[in-house]
């Protein structure tokens, strides 16, 4: 695909400078204590919905697999494939398409949706805006090599990455962005040795959610990293995200704490590691981490960013691990690895049960 799937994904995967405005939240930084509050019980329900469509010549089958959804229910995924999708009122899928995806070989990939219907993602043009009746305004960094868009709030404004060789080199030509009244807007994470910010989320408050790359200190090649590390910024603070106690299952240099969504009540929903490294998701609210239960067993992967609305309310898709007799190379008990899609509802208030 011409996307790069890592820049999407967190997705998502990311010239107005406003240099004076990071140099001023850098004086600002906020570091915040952690804690664990009690677990936030869910309900998750299964909700594939399959669709059939053509990849490279071929007729496919595959199911949408749910990034996000808004307070009316409305929900926006994507097939294996990079395409796009929008389900609301129990209706077919409607695909979504850039102006310029007009083959199989073209992507349009979607990210975000508001609670009106604005959706925001990626396509070969770049990033895009697609209003509630089917206009598509294609988003690019003035500028840049590429643009991607993740998040939206319900005032229109976009948040996401750009990239190119005018903005540095190697990791470091990487930069988030808000797009605000037609005003692109850089930020960056304001940590030393920062590198590669990406912007994931944004809601009505300006509250943003992203992820940077740590350079290695001492090292001299700009590619060089050694971890990924969580953000929340807030009215020119950035607050480290870091879940308590997470320990990754790798040697190094993934995020321990990846933020997916945060809604307009500032809660976050996102990824972690317990004392294990078990994979863990949790819903990060008033600045304790809450550990969502009720997942199926044997929950491997996250598949894709999940979505968190204003009812706390989460859609998204799960990799999970299931034992089959014969499915081994040579016919002996193995494991099948299967996607499912899903709707998340709170059963109560984790804030109650402190």
């Amino acid at each position: 695909m011409p996307i790069n799937a890592k820049l999407v994904k967190e997705g998502a995967m990311r010239r107005s400078s406003i240099l004076g405005m990071l140099l001023a939240s850098f004086s600002s930084l906020t570091l915040m204590g952690p804690s664990y509050g009690a677990n936030a019980a869910y309900k998750f329900t299964t909700k594939d919905v399959p669709i059939e469509f053509t990849f490279f010549q071929e007729t496919r089958e595959d199911i949408v697999r749910f990034t996000d959804i808004n307070k009316k229910g409305e929900i926006i995924g994507n097939n294996f494939a990079g395409d796009g999708f929008l389900i609301k009122n129990k209706q077919k899928p409607i695909e979504i398409r850039c102006p310029g995806d007009q083959t199989d070989n073209d992507s349009t990939i979607v990210s975000g949706i508001n609670n009106f219907g604005q959706i925001v993602g990626s396509c070969t043009e770049g990033a895009f805006v697609r209003q509630r009746n089917g206009d598509i305004i294609v988003l690019n960094f003035p500028g840049a090599d590429g643009t991607v868009a993740s998040g939206i709030n319900d005032l229109g404004h976009v948040v996401g990455q750009y990239w190119g060789t005018l903005f540095g080199q190697a990791l470091q030509r990487f930069h988030g962005f808000l797009w605000k009244d037609g005003e692109y807007i850089t930020i960056d994470a304001a940590f030393p040795d920062a590198m590669f910010t990406s912007l994931s989320g944004i809601n009505n408050a300006g509250q943003i959610i992203g992820t940077y790359l740590h350079h290695r200190s001492g090292s001299s090649d700009p590619n060089d990293y050694d971890g990924e590390i969580a953000f929340l910024y807030d009215n020119g603070s950035f607050t480290p995200l870091n879940s308590p106690d997470a320990r990754a299952p790798f040697v190094c240099c993934g995020a321990t704490t990846l933020p997916m969504d945060i809604n307009n009540a500032g809660q976050i929903l996102g990824s972690t590691y317990d004392g294990n490294g078990n994979l863990r998701f949790f819903l990060y609210d008033g600045g304790n981490y809450f550990m969502i239960t009720g997942l199926p067993d044997n929950v491997t992967d996250s598949s894709s960013a999940w979505g968190l609305n204003d009812q706390s309310e989460i859609a998204g898709t799960y990799t999970q691990r299931v034992p089959c007799e014969a499915c081994g190379f040579g016919g002996e008990p193995a494991h099948r690895f299967i996607s499912h899609s899903f709707i998340a509802e709170p059963e109560r208030s984790h804030k109650k049960t402190k």
